[in-house]
């Protein structure tokens, strides 16, 4: 149970700018198309202006714009194909087919066109990135995105110091394979006018592997760093010496070094204003000396820890604050206390909460709130920080104590039963994702009852359900009304006592499964067998993607018969699935001469990738 709990998180991200351009798009569009009274003439869109509509087609990848707006008339083919206009790709849920007509029509012919490139398919990175000659193509590339990259990947890094106006990098690596992070790092610090880096390297629990040595004379370009692998201090100063430009900081687990040192950082950041952190096992006198080295012109403090008692000690705070933060605006602190740590604590921790409460706290506008019951315990609690800070993920799991305005929770954390999160008087009206964790899972009686009181269900798109199964039924109730849900990640769905004939006769299921858009399903741990996977092709007819734990290959030959089958019709826009396996060289080789000899695909890509089957067609 400690260990479930350790790995509980909040993270912050921000969209503020993003939210700010689409606006002002919406109105230049609300004034572009205006009634006029007097006249009752209507302005269309083709009578917009070439630079509004240029506008407009920046906040869309090229594909839906082609797609789109090419056959209106000539003059958009015009501004389509024959403009010097800067483009967005976005490779994501696409068939191999239908991926190889846009890399030739529309990639390779507009290379020096592309300003933004997302891709979250590891076959399409090596087609797309891994020839030389179409790397130095990308002249005007200035935001690079990889979701889902291949370890085998990271050594054509060396070749993205040839995009000369490469400002925004992220890299998120999910794999199992241990790689060279000092090797990375030290490319990445090469590159020359990189400013913003998202970086996820494995899913591993071991921190970072640093061969790095403090920078003396190359510096990077880097002002907003965000690392959301594991990482030590001592190793994070190490990366900060590279960065001396840095403004903005966020590190999604900080470690203390595993050797006990005295570890001083040797310059000054003047720049760094804003941090983020989420702490484990950090005590709070190495929080101390963190904060004198990096903190004195920090002006945004975002703070995520637990356990350490020492963190709700609000006179040690004030201290730390008034002599070595002293420009700080925004104190953003969560503190999750379990009552499972220590007994008899919690009449110790609500006295330390009192004194926050004070003239030093509420003369700097720092206001705090607790969520009780939160998680196993009924003395577990959350104490956060309030208004008018933006947090887009919550924790739910227990009473708040007062109504608060959560406008900015994008993502909902439920932790505890459907009893407790009935108390919740809070409304969360942006929440687009939603998690139940720590074996909570939606029933019948909670999605009727609770759930539209808290969340806007139209404005679902994902929705993940750990460490516990969810029955067939309860997942039929909630496509039923979450009805834009895009993406499904579950730890196990059960078909108990399900007749897959009567089931699929049912109004609910029909309903859903003609009106439900769902694209990427994805079964953590789950031994599936082909009557489950084809009662979740009859409910999801318009999937894209399959990624699940059974990896042998008569299983896959299976499935792959019943995907392919030409009577079967729920299967016509899957073109991707993915396999959990242990053997990976004989795997491919034997699941590659099967569909030879059962000529079930002319036109595909087998790989194995960290530990992973992946199909493509």
């Amino acid at each position: 149970m400690a260990q479930i709990k350790q790995q509980r998180k909040i993270s912050i991200e921000d969209s503020d700018d993003m939210k700010r351009k689409q606006l002002h798009t919406a109105r230049q569009l609300e004034n572009s198309f205006r009634i006029n009274s007097s006249t009752k003439s209507v302005s269309y869109f083709e009578d917009l202006s070439n630079d509004i509509i240029y506008e407009i087609f920046e906040y869309f990848d090229f594909d839906y714009i082609y797609k789109t707006f090419s056959n209106l008339n000539q003059r958009f083919v015009n501004l389509i194909i024959n403009s010097n206009l800067p483009i967005n790709i976005n490779i994501s849920s696409i068939s191999k087919s239908t991926f190889q007509r846009y890399y030739t029509d529309i990639i390779i012919p507009n290379r020096h066109r592309i300003k933004s490139l997302r891709i979250t398919n590891s076959f399409a990175v090596d087609i797309i990135l891994s020839p030389q000659d179409n790397i130095s193509k990308l002249t005007r590339l200035e935001t690079l995105i990889f979701t889902n990259i291949s370890s085998s990947y990271f050594h054509n890094f060396q070749y993205l110091i040839n995009l000369p106006k490469l400002s925004s990098l992220t890299i998120v690596y999910k794999g199992y394979n241990k790689i060279d992070q000092a090797e990375i790092y030290h490319q990445i610090f090469q590159l020359p006018v990189l400013k913003y880096f998202n970086v996820l390297l494995g899913v591993h629990s071991t921190p970072i592997v640093s061969s790095l040595s403090f920078a003396t004379n190359k510096y990077s370009s880097i002002v907003h760093l965000v690392i959301k692998s594991k990482i030590e201090l001592d190793k994070l100063y190490i990366i900060l010496s590279y960065v001396p430009q840095i403004r903005r900081l966020s590190i999604s687990m900080l470690l203390e070094p595993k050797k006990r040192q005295n570890i001083t950082f040797p310059i000054t950041l003047n720049n760094l204003i804003y941090i983020y952190l989420e702490l484990q096992s950090f005590g709070f006198h190495d929080f101390e000396l963190l904060a004198k080295d990096l903190f004195y012109n920090l002006q945004v403090l975002r703070l995520y820890t637990s356990k350490q008692i020492t963190y709700l000690d609000a006179n040690r705070w004030q201290n730390l604050i008034l002599s070595h933060i002293p420009n700080l605006t925004i104190f953003d602190l969560q503190y999750m206390y379990f009552a499972d740590y220590e007994d008899n604590m919690i009449s110790s921790y609500e006295n330390l909460i009192k004194n926050f409460t004070t003239s030093f706290w509420t003369e700097r506008q720092w206001f705090f709130s607790t969520q009780h019951s939160l998680g196993f315990d009924a003395e577990d609690l959350l104490f956060f920080s309030v208004k008018p800070y933006k947090r887009t993920t919550f924790v739910l799991g227990g009473a708040i104590e007062e109504k608060l305005n959560f406008d900015s929770v994008h993502h909902i954390q439920i932790c505890n039963d459907a009893s407790t999160i009935n108390k919740c008087r809070n409304y969360f009206p942006n929440t687009t994702k939603l998690s139940f964790i720590h074996y909570s899972a939606p029933t019948g009686n909670f999605i009727d009852n609770s759930l539209p009181y808290i969340i806007s269900l139209e404005q679902l798109t994902e929705i993940v359900v750990e460490d516990v199964s969810i029955s067939f039924m309860e997942l039929v109730k909630l496509l039923s009304v979450a009805v834009n849900l895009h993406r499904l990640e579950f730890d196990s769905i059960s078909i108990d006592e399900i007749n897959p004939v009567t089931i699929q006769q049912d109004v609910i299921f029909q309903l859903v499964s003609k009106t439900n858009v769902v694209k990427d399903l994805t079964l953590v741990n789950d031994n599936c067998s082909l009557e489950k996977a084809e009662l979740l092709f009859a409910l999801c007819p318009r999937l894209h993607n399959f990624e699940l734990y059974d990896g042998c290959i008569p299983f896959i030959i299976s499935l792959m018969k019943l995907i392919l089958s030409k009577t079967n019709n729920n299967n016509r826009h899957l073109s991707s699935l993915c396999f959990f396996i242990k053997k990976t060289d004989e795997t491919e080789e034997n699941l590659k001469m099967a569909i030879k000899h059962d000529e079930l695909l002319d036109d595909y890509m087998v790989g194995c990738i960290d530990k992973k089957l992946y199909i493509w067609w």
